[in-house]
């Protein structure tokens, strides 16, 4: 029998990005079994987009962890892709996934390049570009979906670091890796506010993520590693020299936000970490 995959998205007013996700996930080489758009409370017209595109919409709480393991309940394939809103697939993802997973891997990565109108979007796809192939800046997005759950999931106690912390208990089943394909991540018309806002937030767990894996936060929070992945491409920052500005100057911005020695930018999301009884998963599975 075809290998299956299915792709799940958690949404929160995503009206003016969601329809070019589904769009993307339409147009693969390699067709979803199944599309699960999982909605935090949306008042724009998220839902009714989702649901004309063909996507299983489910309701959760406003908690992109907690809404991603209530959409992997619902995912009928084999595999599980996990990405946001704002991202489109390249045509050949769940293709790429499909064929690159094997007996020894836990979970696949698959690389990111961010987009965006704005001059500090550019500087954040600049950013991600010197970090191409960096496994410990990277979170797997595909999963056999048994496991997946077997290990309950996304920690719905976790922003920010639930990634990667996912990454770090999935290895126990085997290896990660990276596909060919690509994700473009739309950074929009993002300012540096936005940007720092969104630091903020996903600054909360880092102290916890910490305590639990601290060899992969040694590598993750270190300025010194990431300075010196920019560093050893001096041609390209000399190419780029405006970007290059930016990328130092929201490097430190970065710094300050992240240790919470600036203040300034408060998060404004309504996104709260949660008791691990209210993890999808674990309701599921008690009823």
């Amino acid at each position: 029998m075809p290998t299956t995959i299915s792709v799940v998205i958690p949404t929160y007013n995503s009206a003016s990005v969601i329809e070019q996700c589904l769009a993307s996930i339409n147009d693969q080489t390699y067709a979803a079994q199944n599309v699960v758009v999982c909605d935090g409370g949306s008042s724009d017209a998220t839902i009714d987009i989702a649901t004309s595109c063909g996507a299983t919409v489910v309701r959760s709480l406003a908690s992109r962890s907690a809404q991603r393991n209530a959409g992997a309940l619902r995912a009928l394939g084999e595999y599980v892709v996990f990405i946001d809103s704002d991202m489109k697939l390249t045509r050949t993802v769940l293709e790429d996934c499909v064929k690159t997973f094997t007996e020894r891997d836990a979970a696949l990565v698959i690389p990111e390049v961010d987009i965006g109108e704005s001059y500090w979007a550019r500087v954040r796809g600049f950013e991600r570009s010197f970090y191409k192939g960096v496994w410990w800046l990277q979170g797997a997005r595909c999963f056999r979906t048994a496991q997946f759950l077997t290990i309950g999931g996304f920690d719905v106690g976790l922003i920010g670091a639930e990634d990667w912390d996912l990454d770090e208990r999935i290895r126990q089943f085997g290896g990660v890796r990276e596909i060919a394909a690509s994700i473009e991540h739309d950074e929009g018309r993002a300012n540096l506010n936005e940007l720092m806002k969104k630091k903020t937030h996903y600054s909360k767990s880092f102290q916890v993520f910490w305590e639990r894996h601290p060899e992969r936060a040694a590598l993750c929070f270190s300025s010194r590693r990431r300075a010196w992945l920019i560093a050893r491409r001096p041609d390209r920052l000399v190419r780029h020299p405006m970007l290059a500005l930016g990328l130092s100057s929201i490097g430190v911005l970065e710094i300050l936000v992240s240790r919470g020695w600036l203040k300034r930018w408060a998060s404004s999301s309504e996104e709260q970490t949660l008791e691990g009884s209210l993890n999808p998963i674990v309701t599921d599975g008690s009823e």
